[in-house]
């Protein structure tokens, strides 16, 4: 199983192409490494890239570049998410991909670093201006480092589950399998990842995981470990091992597992919920994250990704999307000093134990009633295990 790690540095969180310091991600990455990590996931963030819907920016280009090389030099393999895309729980877009509307949006979105309050995105599935801007990035930015050593894929438009859920099944899927079909001829031989959400797995219009596979892509599973059960029962390892075996069931093969989030308390500090999020302590959250780990390991997933390097520092607490107290601050497993929480701990800790019974049901007929056969293979679940 490939451990993988979301990464942002500190002190430059978001604005990494923008005010790209090598010095100070060398220095993280080479920690990332000696803590047994093999991969790094990284947001390609849209408007850093294509500051024009028809205009590349060529010093962003060459910062990736720049990243890749340092990855490579420690031992470190990257996964780019291209088109980003959503990234700590808010959607960060290109100004050129909205267009006003007396609608506001259906997630929290982010436009030159400030929240939009009336608009609507023009849609990535759909919209020509998108679709055209989408392939000028294959043929800028694909092309050019799809060989490079240090490449493990690609996650088209991080958020992916979420902004499907929105649009018609038909226009994602022409969508999936035309990006793909493009991110092939540009550099073939490389993975592409989806995120998909549990919720969505409800709905008989979802994305199915067999959906992406048919077309040439990697399902993965996205799933917040703070908000277990609905937020009704907070770090629960019975509902990690039911959502993957609910979606590996579905894609009919293994599969990857990506934790949306473990925020914790200040150190000393007890477990404690606060606006529908739960807060743990950070021996419980290590307690957790290694029982989470096993859970993975036993279902064989091939990668295991945790969310973010380190929390956010109170002097980026100004801007969006960490201006209002919530969870987006406090999910790495660095605190804002650079101090390793115990959660660190529990990446090295080869000795925590899964034992939950494997969830079984047909997928053909799931698929015919999604709602109702998700709520009764749950609460038939929480009966056995």
């Amino acid at each position: 199983m490939l451990p993988g790690l979301g990464y942002l540095p500190i002190r430059t969180g978001p604005a990494i192409w923008r005010d790209f310091d090598a010095a100070e991600i060398q220095d993280d990455l080479a920690q990332i490494a000696a803590l047994g990590f093999q991969a790094v996931r990284i947001p390609l963030f849209w408007a850093d890239f294509q500051p024009t819907a028809d205009r590349i920016n060529p010093r962003a280009l060459d910062h990736f570049g720049q990243f890749l090389r340092l990855a490579e030099d420690n031992g470190l393999q990257v996964t780019a998410g291209l088109w980003a895309g959503m990234w700590d729980g808010a959607l960060w877009w290109p100004d050129w991909g909205v267009k006003p509307a007396p609608l506001s949006p259906n997630w929290p979105l982010i436009v030159n670093e400030q929240w939009v309050r009336w608009g609507r995105i023009r849609h990535p599935f759909s919209d020509e201006r998108m679709l055209a801007a989408r392939d000028l990035l294959i043929r800028e930015l694909v092309a050019y480092y799809g060989q490079h050593p240090a490449l493990l894929g690609w996650e088209p438009l991080p958020g992916f589950g979420r902004l499907a859920a929105a649009a018609p099944r038909a226009a994602v899927l022409d969508w999936v399998g035309d990006t793909l079909e493009k991110l092939d001829a540009a550099a073939p031989g490389h993975s592409a990842t989806f995120l998909l959400a549990l919720d969505a797995l409800e709905t008989p219009t979802a994305i199915w995981p067999c959906d992406i596979i048919a077309a040439g892509g990697q399902p993965s599973l996205s799933i917040a470990t703070f908000a277990s059960d609905r937020r009704r029962l907070p770090l629960n390892p019975r509902w990690i091992a039911f959502a993957l075996d609910l979606v590996s069931t579905l894609a009919r093969r293994p599969i990857s597992l990506h934790l949306a989030g473990l925020p914790t308390t200040p150190p000393g500090e007890p477990s404690a919920s606060r606006d529908g999020v739960f807060y743990a302590n950070e021996e419980v959250a290590a307690e957790h994250l290694a029982e989470v780990i096993a859970i993975a390991r036993e279902r064989d997933c091939p990668e295991l990704w945790l969310w973010r390097w380190a929390d956010i520092p109170e002097n980026r607490w100004h801007a969006p999307p960490y201006d209002h107290p919530n969870w987006r601050r406090h999910t790495g497993i660095l605190r804002p000093d650079g101090g390793e929480k115990k959660l660190a701990g529990a990446l090295r800790d080869g000795g925590a134990q899964a034992d939950y019974p494997r969830l079984e049901f047909d997928p053909d007929e799931y698929r015919a009633d999604p709602r109702a056969h998700f709520q009764r293979l749950w609460n038939e679940y929480q009966r056995v295990a």
